[in-house]
């Protein structure tokens, strides 16, 4: 499941500018977070085109026992865009007229050696629209300003929130950015 998200946000990165050849990976992993590259010959170009994504998934323990995807989260910059792009793919039950909510944990005063940092329910950041479903699961995804991505490298936890037609009700996953901001750098969407 999560190879398949890999080569669906690498297409939707890409775009039709790649030529169907046996990639190259590479990967690795900061914290909760992976980076995944794929080199493959482009036909635009005489060079291999590099596609690098970082990622995190969240599984939710069925009745049944196993493990089901919750989550999926890619974070990617297309080739010639200026900014980078998330991709989420969450439940088939989601309400698609109601965007997904991004928000980390707000910071409401400067941390001190004697008080650390005090952080307010949430601080929203932006929200992604619904892309298309599968059997698999609904894609959602938005643009991501530096601003933003600098936000999210300071903070502890993203929350994502979206609409369940069942009920309907308002979920809200909570997201460890453990690792982001090292496979933000190693992604080279981020300053050292």
């Amino acid at each position: 499941m999560h190879f398949a998200m890999i080569l669906a946000v690498a297409t939707l990165i890409a775009g039709p500018g790649l030529a169907q050849t046996a990639p190259t990976a590479t990967t690795a992993t900061f914290g909760d977070w992976t980076v995944s590259c794929t080199i493959a010959a482009s036909t635009d170009a005489a060079t291999p085109a590099k596609l690098c994504e970082m990622t995190t998934k969240l599984n939710l323990k069925g009745n049944d026992g196993q493990l089901h995807p919750l989550l999926q989260i890619a974070i990617g910059q297309p080739p010639d865009a200026a900014v980078a792009r998330i991709v989420l793919q969450l439940p088939v039950d989601v309400a698609l007229r109601d965007p997904v909510a991004l928000s980390v944990d707000k910071v409401t005063a400067a941390p001190t050696a004697d008080a650390p940092t005090t952080l307010a329910p949430q601080d929203d950041l932006l929200s992604a629209s619904y892309l298309a479903c599968a059997a698999t699961g609904c894609l959602a995804d938005a643009v991501l300003p530096g601003d933003v991505l600098a936000r999210l490298r300071k903070a502890k936890t993203l929350n994502v929130t979206f609409t369940s037609i069942s009920g309907p009700k308002k979920i809200t996953v909570p997201v460890s950015l453990n690792g982001f901001g090292d496979a933000l750098i190693d992604l080279g969407l981020a300053a050292k």
